[in-house]
């Protein structure tokens, strides 16, 4: 999501300085181009990235992927310190320079980037070698969660490669290679990793380092494919300088550093409260491993499961994006506050009935694709914290959108930590165990959701219609959950087959949320393009 903002800022200013009416017009259809682009292949990762899911359940099962999540918890680290800056101002100087007519100067910002990136990654790594027993026994509570750092320390150095060549294609506006980059790259993985772990196996410790493995696997695919590209692309920028001046790197640290240093934070209590969960469960009662399959269970089953509208979401969101930028840019506080309540109420009116619909059907969709059994009152309270995170991600990319990243990153950084102390406090005692975590979930999410919009409220001075944007879409979700159940024990009392008739149940409730979109004035493209509200 911060690259496409990233790309679309860029997208925005160029656009603005061109002269003629006929040049904006062009510039707004290469921007709905690449909004489009990114919105398909993030709706396309979205559905391998769940298939991957399924087959990790599979394979690896509830242990496995608990372990993966602690050692995935290290990796997130290590990549929002060595990437999210650099990545950002990759794309922004990039676009820059694509702005001003200066492509030359693209290959003085990728050296910066590299620089960069290898200088903090060489030296976290050896750091992680030097010291993995205790970072593994000391800091994860689990001594086989080492056996993946050397392949996870691969799988950094080509992802790096990877998104800082995206991160300057999108700058370039070349879109379309990083949608085809990222869609091929999730299909050799979920080769990869499947044929490790069939071929393999093992206990959770190596389980990890498969997955890892496999994972380095498909860096390497998007790592030589987006080379590739660049070379080709680097034939226009021949014969001039490339090396980085005292100005550009003034500007690439100003962007960089303290994107960095924000990211770094927000992953470290994220982290902390990976590696936080079993300590607590097991201090409510839980065996070690029943408090791993617990996180795994969450993090790579559940989870992934509820927040399959996270795609929709991310696709209005990126849509946009931009056109939020561009009225902000000239001043026109009318249209910045009639697309700022037209995008609360639209992500609650998408998230919510969507989610309303997965909460019934949860537990019998966990035991056919995960062979993992799920409560209803799990899967109520675990949806319940998805619409509070689609609030907090729309509200945060308008944000964003507005030149207000300070805001939303004050907001995540409190929301982590609120849910952190919340998860030590509740998941340790026995009456409330992983219920504590998605308790904590909720009232962090929805905290940052209601922070944000007090600062979206204060900035644009958007009226909050709470009847129209937060009743009825709750009106919405509870008649798309009613219909559900209808659904789902009518087709069942019909259909031997549960497959056949959670499908059909889902073909219904699907129809019917469309339905109520339409029913509530909602089209995806009409609704974005309106101006007024």
């Amino acid at each position: 999501m911060q690259r496409t903002l990233l790309f679309c800022q860029g997208e925005t200013r160029h656009m603005l300085t061109r002269e003629g009416r006929d040049a904006v017009g062009v510039r707004k259809k290469t921007v709905l181009y690449a909004a489009g682009v990114l919105a398909c292949g993030n709706l396309a990762l979205q559905a391998l990235g769940f298939v991957y899911r399924v087959m990790l359940s599979r394979f690896a099962g509830a242990e496995g992927l608990g372990m993966f999540r602690l050692a995935n918890s290290v990796y997130l680290v290590l990549h929002a310190g060595s990437l999210a800056g650099v990545t950002m101002a990759c794309s922004r100087l990039s676009a820059a320079c694509e702005a001003k007519g200066e492509k030359h100067r693209t290959g003085a910002v990728l050296h910066l980037a590299f620089s960069a990136f290898f200088t903090f990654a060489l030296l976290s790594g050896a750091g992680l070698l030097l010291f993995r027993c205790p970072v593994a026994e000391g800091l994860l509570g689990d001594g086989r969660a080492a056996q993946a750092f050397p392949f996870m320390l691969l799988c950094l150095v080509l992802t790096g490669i990877e998104n800082i060549l995206k991160a300057l294609f999108i700058g370039l506006e070349c879109v379309q290679y990083t949608a085809v980059s990222e869609t091929g790259e999730q299909l050799v993985r979920i080769l990869a990793v499947g044929g490790l772990l069939y071929a393999f196996g093992g206990d959770s410790g190596t389980m990890a380092k498969l997955i890892f493995a496999g994972m380095a696997v498909s860096e390497v695919f998007s790592a030589l494919f987006l080379s590739c590209l660049f070379r080709r692309e680097r034939a226009r920028l021949r014969g001039e300088k490339t090396r980085p001046d005292r100005e550009l790197r003034r500007q690439f640290a100003a962007i960089a550093v303290p994107i960095s240093v924000s990211a770094l934070a927000t992953n470290l209590l994220s982290a902390a409260g990976a590696v936080l969960l079993p300590r607590r469960l097991m201090a409510a009662g839980l065996e070690s491993e029943q408090a791993l399959a617990a996180l795994g269970t969450l993090s790579g089953m559940a989870l992934p499961l509820m927040l399959l509208p996270a795609a929709l979401i991310g696709s209005m969101g990126t849509a946009l994006l931009p056109i939020v930028t561009a009225a902000h840019a000239v001043g026109n506080r009318a249209r910045v506050r009639a697309l700022t309540g037209r995008a609360v109420m639209a992500a609650g009116l998408i998230g919510i009935p969507a989610t309303a619909v997965l909460v019934p059907l949860a537990p019998a969709l966990s035991d056919l694709l995960f062979d993992q059994p799920l409560t209803q009152r799990y899967a109520a309270l675990l949806g319940a914290a998805a619409v509070a995170l689609y609030y907090q991600m729309i509200t945060a990319a308008l944000l964003n959108a507005l030149g207000l990243q300070s805001r939303s990153v004050l907001t995540g950084i409190s929301a982590e930590a609120m849910q952190l102390a919340l998860v030590y406090r509740w998941c340790a005692r026995p009456t409330m165990g992983i219920y504590g975590y998605l308790l904590a979930m909720l009232l962090s999410g929805a905290g940052a959701a209601g922070a944000n919009l007090f600062f979206l409220r204060r900035e644009t001075g958007f009226a909050l219609r709470p009847m129209r944007r937060f009743v009825l879409p709750v009106l919405c979700g509870a008649a798309a959950g009613l219909w559900t159940r209808v659904f789902a024990h009518t087709f069942a009392a019909h259909f031997e087959s549960p497959v056949a008739a959670l499908a059909l149940t889902l073909a219904g409730a699907g129809a019917l949320c469309l339905g109520l979109l339409r029913l509530c004035g909602l089209h995806p493209v009409t609704y974005l393009k309106a101006r007024q509200e």
